[in-house]
């Protein structure tokens, strides 16, 4: 019967096609052998004459064996697989077909093709012939397992059995090796055989790759919480990084990385992996690669094991992994865990960043283009020390307000709140992106977003945080919380990301330290903008960017950290204030004078003896992060610097007269009973080894350290009482003596001549050819119990010294204000250094309120002098309101103009420092900002031409300066042509001398601005130039004109500027040198050709009669030209 067949036909049938290729050349290749009835298969009968023969089918195709029970045709062995749905479909889409043909139509293949796929045709006759059946069944046993070796090697490259068949539907090619299926019954017939449990035989090993271990389960969960932070896993005794992280650290660190999986969302392309790729690093070198890596601008976080292998034997989870938790993280401008500061970069990288961490915000007020403004707000803080700056402004296009306070505060970190304008983000990256920077490093940037409502958010954040802080201290607390209310909108929002910034590090309690909460602006400090310290090298050079040749480098005679910070903040930010200006210079000439005094060497001998950071070693205190022997280090130098001077009571008793010193020096002693209080709870002995277990003294010790260590004395006691019973088993008359081997403790040994006496429950540990090694279960539960002692009690002294950090946190303001005062004696004593070179003097400040005047007297650069292997030769100047207010400098190329303006500039900001100074003499009033424009250079990152950055910064001085400004400009105009560069600097003459009325120092090549200082009248303008002298060789119109510098100022105008000269020095070639000069006198004869028509014109009008006087005031001006 035909419907009672159809179902084991079509059973029969998709066993055999799963062996047969269904695609040749992407053709479907179906079976088109004739089915047998179900009574001819049982007697064994073909169902069709054509079939091929028995021979040719069962070299092939595995032979089939009845099923008795069921009446079906079945494999002899079954082979494990995993059929896809879109296989089976094929399959049952090919049945169909099939079962649709009548009994005795021919086999679809036989053809043309017949050569090439017959072989795979199914013959079930062929299960007749038992004889070929059994010659061919080892044969069709390796075929079978080859095929399963291909699939699984199939597996494993593409990482999933149907991965081709799933990126073709994904893509939306079709797949030609697979039909579509037509009605329902197909459908259900899939997903009947679809629910059908998989074979586990084949998969167990598959499966078993793909599995991560619990330990790294517990690292993903911490990864993927802080996917922006580079983790340091403890395991066991080393420290590893896995996946991507340990790509990084290989790279940075130049370690190696095992291969292995990178990515953590376990990708498919990575299935075939079954380990994460990892690099470790020692435990001991922790603190070494982490400061590598975070130096390298990396965030970097540290994962250790918080339960000891002790207590988690005795604890409940014996059997789960060791507990991980994220406990330090560490980025550049928040790593103050280990002693001293980060890696600096060398000379030739650029001058050492000021370990700022800068948080800014910008919102736009108003304008565009050209006129844009914007407000910004920035507050930066430097962990290291605790200093806090914060200012609130309105910047231009140019933004130079924000050059000027990145440049000051140098900050190695930028936290960014909400966008910035373009113009700003190219001055952020501009200044940070690259390691030539002024910076001298790369800056780690990071962007936090800024809600429409973050002004209110941040107002009550802060206010909630200060206001949990006054209620543990009442003394300060309406002070404090008052002064940060009325802190600007801008910078209330930066302070408010900048707390959650840091409690994430665990450094949020910076902000307590009000003291050192400081205003950029306030208006003790002359302005020395970012183009100012960059033209006058304040910082570093503008050869190689070092600091070597920069005014930091000549006047740094510091021997401490803390004064050596403290005298670059004093030289970025000279004194206004006219008092504190003359209390600092007469400490140093107090100083000066007592160079040789016992006062002043007993000074010098004891900054000399400093050689920790005192600075950070103290906020490392206040963080609870300072290690023991470090405290002890600590401690004993303030305890020493205390007691040199622990009989000054009073000024007079000081030994000197200046009341910065006298102040400064009576702030030590006041330090001895703090620090003595904290030495005597400390051993010093233990300290110096890091001995946490008997670091405090007998009589400090808390009772949890004396219960455990009791408990310790207890169990090694029974331990020693136990040698008696281990003797009586052994069988010995002579007490058994404990062994230690290899770091294991309380071994018993005994002879291997009497092994027969051991009992059986003693475990051997070790042995020799002699003696055998063994702990009794008895000393093993007593040195179980004194571990989980020592843990607990390793615990309970960790607790005990966090205590003690802790209480002397409180006191950090009166050590840090001793600290304060010895970082001013080191950067007095540095400066008196350099008072004590030949040729300085001491600069005479006129009153606040007398006109703006600069005098000096044989003045010399203060750097070129250290740098130069000849004398550098003095020049004598002076400036002053009304007149001359201005110079107008001229002279030829090399000549020493802007080595000239620069030292004036050097001399006043050096004067202001409160340093003496290289000249004779000088007098000066104290001046409220410098501004320079010097140099040719463009700006590709804010898209500007030479000109335009020439123009910019001119623009940017005239709305800036003061009457009591100095004012420098060298060469304006030369960016663009002549005439048009020539208008552009008379005008800007006149206006600095009209309108703006400041101190100014004008170089120029267009001799023609003479006649501007003449027309400004009143002597306000003053002409000088610096002399040379020229003689000429050779002979007829080829001679040569040699120039001599004298580098003097005098008086007059230099009419040349001798430019061969200076072509001739760079070697042009000399074709190139005659060539120009030819068409030099070409044009200078022009010139003059013009000017004497146009004198002999005006003296002819005048002779008839026809000009006036303003004609002749002409013709005289022609005829001085000529």
């Amino acid at each position: 019967m035909v419907g009672s067949s159809k179902p084991s036909e079509k059973k029969q049938s998709s066993l055999t096609s799963f062996f047969t290729p269904k695609t040749v050349n992407g053709l479907s290749q179906k079976l088109a052998a004739q089915k047998p009835a179900k009574d001819d298969s049982k007697a064994g009968r073909s169902s069709s004459p054509s079939a091929p023969g028995p021979s040719q089918v069962s070299r092939f195709k595995r032979p089939l064996q009845e099923d008795n029970d069921s009446g079906n045709v079945t494999e002899k062995t079954t082979r494990s697989s995993r059929l896809t749905k879109r296989a089976k479909r094929v399959l049952d889409d090919d049945d169909e077909s099939e079962n649709q043909e009548p009994p005795s139509s021919p086999p679809a293949g036989n053809g043309p093709s017949s050569s090439r796929t017959g072989k795979y045709v199914y013959d079930a006759g062929s299960a007749s012939k038992t004889g070929a059946r059994d010659e061919d069944e080892t044969e069709d046993a390796a075929t079978r397992r080859k095929k399963e070796e291909l699939h699984k090697k199939f597996v494993k490259k593409l990482g999933h059995p149907d991965s081709m068949s799933y990126m073709k539907r994904r893509n939306g090619a079709p797949d030609s090796s697979t039909p579509g299926l037509e009605g329902d019954d197909a459908e259900g017939e899939d997903e009947a055989e679809e629910d059908e449990p998989p074979p586990t035989k084949g998969k167990k090993k598959g499966a078993k790759t793909g599995k991560l271990t619990p330990m790294e389960i517990q690292f993903l969960d911490i990864k993927r919480k802080h996917m922006d932070t580079l983790l340091i896993v403890e395991v066991g005794y080393k420290f590893k990084f896995f996946g991507e992280d340990a790509r990084i650290a290989a790279k940075e660190l130049s370690i190696v990385c095992i291969p292995g999986k990178f990515r953590y969302d376990e990708h498919p392309s990575e299935a075939h992996l079954d380990r994460f790729a990892s690099a470790s690093v020692p435990v001991h070198r922790l603190n070494v690669h982490a400061k590598r890596l975070v130096a390298a601008g990396h965030k970097v976080g540290v994962v250790r094991q918080v339960e000891t292998a002790a207590l988690k034997k005795a604890g409940d989870n014996r059997n789960a992994p060791f507990v991980r938790k994220l406990t330090n993280v560490y980025t550049k401008g928040t790593y103050i865990d280990e002693t001293g500061e980060l890696d600096q970069p060398g000379d030739a990288t650029g001058a050492p960043s000021g370990g700022y961490l800068l948080c800014l915000t910008e919102s736009p007020t108003k304008g565009s283009g050209t006129d844009e403004k914007v407000q910004v707000g920035i507050i930066a803080v430097q962990p290291a020390t605790g200093d806090i700056i914060y200012d609130d402004f309105e910047d231009g296009f140019m933004r130079r307000e924000m050059e000027t306070r990145l440049l000051h505060i140098s900050p190695c970190e930028f936290l960014i709140v909400g966008d910035l304008s373009k113009a700003s983000d190219k001055i952020v990256k501009h200044l940070s992106g690259s390691r030539t920077n002024v910076f001298g490093d790369r800056s780690r940037v990071e962007r936090v977003p800024k809600s429409k409502t973050m002004a209110a958010e941040a107002h009550s954040h802060v206010t909630q945080f200060y206001a949990d802080k006054t209620k543990e201290d009442d003394e300060n607390s309406a002070a404090l919380l008052e002064k940060v209310l009325k802190l600007p909108e801008s910078v209330t929002i930066c302070l408010s990301a900048m707390i959650n910034h840091l409690t994430e590090y665990g450094l949020q309690h910076i902000f307590g330290l009000t003291k050192y909460f400081q205003s950029f602006s306030t208006r003790q400090h002359m302005l020395v903008n970012g183009t100012t310290l960059e033209s006058l090298e304040v910082y570093r050079n503008s050869t190689d960017h070092s600091e070597k040749g920069s005014l930091m480098w000549a006047l740094d005679k510091t021997q401490t950290r803390p004064g050596q910070r403290l005298l670059r903040k004093w030289i970025g930010r000279p004194l206004l204030d006219q008092q504190r200006l003359e209390e600092r210079v007469t400490a140093v000439e107090e100083l000066l004078e007592k160079q040789s005094a016992i006062q002043v060497s007993k000074l010098t001998g004891m900054l000399a003896s400093i050689k920790a950071d005192l600075e950070r070693s103290l906020i490392r205190i206040y963080y609870g992060k300072c290690t023991r022997p470090e405290l002890l280090s600590t401690l004993q130098i303030l305890q020493k610097i205390a007691m040199e001077y622990h009989r000054v009571k009073s000024p007079a008793e000081t030994g000197f007269k200046s009341s910065l010193l006298q102040e400064t020096l009576l702030s030590l002693p006041a330090i001895g009973d703090i620090v003595t209080s904290y030495l005597d709870k400390i051993n010093a002995q233990a300290a110096r080894k890091d001995d946490k277990y008997n670091f405090f003294r007998e009589e400090e010790e808390t009772d949890d350290i004396t219960d455990h260590k009791l408990g310790i004395a207890a169990v090694e006691a029974d331990l020693d009482a136990y040698r008696k019973e281990a003797t009586a088993k052994l069988k010995k008359k002579v007490l058994v003596e404990y062994t230690t081997v290899s770091g294991i403790e309380y071994l018993i040994e005994v002879a291997n001549t009497d092994l027969k006496n051991v009992p059986a429950s003693w475990a051997k540990i070790s042995g020799t050819k002699k003696v055998s090694r063994f702990h009794t279960p008895e000393v093993i539960k007593l040195i179980s119990e004194r571990d989980q002692h020592r843990e607990a009690l390793a615990a309970a002294c960790d607790a005990a010294f966090s205590a003690l950090l802790s209480s002397l946190a409180a006191e950090y303001q009166p050590l840090r204000d001793a600290v304060s005062s010895l970082a001013t004696l080191d950067c007095l004593l540095s400066l008196s250094q350099v008072a004590s070179l030949p040729g300085y003097s001491k600069p005479n400040f006129l009153p606040i309120t007398a006109p703006p005047s600069i005098s000096i007297v044989e003045g010399r650069h203060p750097i070129a002098e250290h740098t130069l292997s000849t004398p550098y030769i003095p020049f004598t100047t002076s400036l002053s309101s009304p007149a001359p207010l201005a110079q107008l400098i001229t002279g030829p190329n090399m000549g020493g103009k802007s080595s000239y303006v620069r030292s004036v500039a050097l001399l006043v900001l050096l004067a202001q420092v409160g340093s003496y100074v290289p000249a004779t003499e000088m007098t000066l009033t104290p001046c409220d900002a410098i501004f320079t424009r010097m140099g040719a250079r463009d700006n590709l990152f804010a898209g500007e031409s030479t000109f335009m950055v020439e123009v910019s910064e001119t623009a940017s001085i005239l709305r800036s300066a003061t009457p009591r400004s100095l004012v420098i400009l060298d060469e304006l105009g030369r960016g663009t042509s002549t005439h048009d560069g020539a208008a552009i600097a008379h005008a800007v003459l006149d206006y600095v001398v009209k309108e703006v009325g400041c101190l100014t120092l004008f170089i120029t090549h267009y001799q023609n601005l003479a006649r501007v200082a003449e027309g400004l009248g009143d002597g306000r303008v003053r002409c000088v130039h610096m002399k040379f002298r020229v003689e000429r060789g050779g002979d007829g119109d080829g001679q040569e004109e040699e120039v001599t510098f004298l580098y003097e100022v005098a008086e007059g105008v230099a009419h040349r500027s001798y430019g061969l000269n200076v072509g001739r020095l760079a070697r042009l070639p000399k074709q190139v040198l005659e060539v120009a000069g030819v068409k030099s006198r070409e044009m200078e004869e022009g010139v003059k050709e013009r000017r004497l028509k146009g004198v002999v014109g005006l003296l002819g009008g005048l002779m008839n009669g026809e000009k006036g006087e303003e004609e002749l005031e002409q013709l005289v001006e022609g005829i001085e030209q000529l």
